[in-house]
C-alpha cells in the first residue's frame, strides 16, 4: 500500500486539530493574546534552536573521538533541528511536539518514537535485504520448493528448509 496518501491524510488531521485549537484558544484568552502566545512560541524555538543546535553541533564534533556515539548523536542533532522548525510553526500541537523534540529530558523520548516509526516503514525492506543476504551466502543454500513462512510469535524469525 502507498504510503503517501497516509502522509497526506496525517498531515491534514493536524492542520485542522491545529486550527480547531488556535480557535478554541482564541475564544477563551482572545485573538490578541492568542497571537502574543504564538509570536512569544516561535521566538523561544528560534532561541532554544539556537542554543540546542550549537550545543548539537558540538557534540557531532565530539563524536569523532567517540564512533560508537555518533548515531545518537546525530538523531539529536536531527531532533533539535525538527524541534526548533517545529516550534516555529504557528500552533500549539507543533509546539508540544518541538518542545519534545528540543529539550535534552524528553529528546530520548522522541528518539525512540521516531526509532519505532521508521522500524515500522523499513520492515519490509529489511526483511527482503535479510532474506537475500542469505540467499546470497555461499553458505546457506534454501530448496527452491521449500515453503518459507513467518513465526507469528517473533516476525524477525524465518522458518524454512536449509539445504546444506
Amino acid at each position: 500500500m502507498r504510503k503517501a496518501p497516509w502522509i497526506l491524510l496525517g498531515i491534514g488531521v493536524l492542520a485542522v486539530a491545529e486550527i480547531a485549537l488556535l480557535v478554541w484558544v482564541a475564544g477563551e484568552i482572545g485573538v490578541g493574546w492568542t497571537l502574543l502566545v504564538l509570536l512569544v512560541l516561535a521566538a523561544l524555538g528560534g532561541f532554544l534552536l539556537r542554543r540546542e543546535g550549537a550545543r548539537a553541533w558540538a557534540s557531532l564534533r565530539e563524536a569523532q573521538e567517540h564512533p560508537d556515539e555518533v548515531g545518537r548523536r546525530v538523531s539529536d542533532a536531527a531532533l533539535v533541528l525538527v524541534g526548533g522548525l517545529l516550534l516555529m510553526l504557528p500552533g500549539f500541537l507543533t509546539d508540544v511536539l518541538g518542545i519534545i523534540c528540543l529539550v535534552p529530558a524528553t529528546r530520548p523520548l522522541a528518539r525512540r518514537g521516531v526509532q519505532s516509526v521508521l522500524n515500522a516503514a523499513t520492515r519490509r525492506y529489511r526483511d527482503q535485504a535479510d532474506i537475500l543476504d542469505a540467499k546470497l551466502r555461499p553458505d546457506t543454500v534454501v530448496r527452491p520448493d521449500a515453503e518459507v513462512r513467518r513465526d507469528p510469535d517473533d516476525p524477525t524469525v524465518i522458518r524454512g528448509e536449509i539445504v546444506d
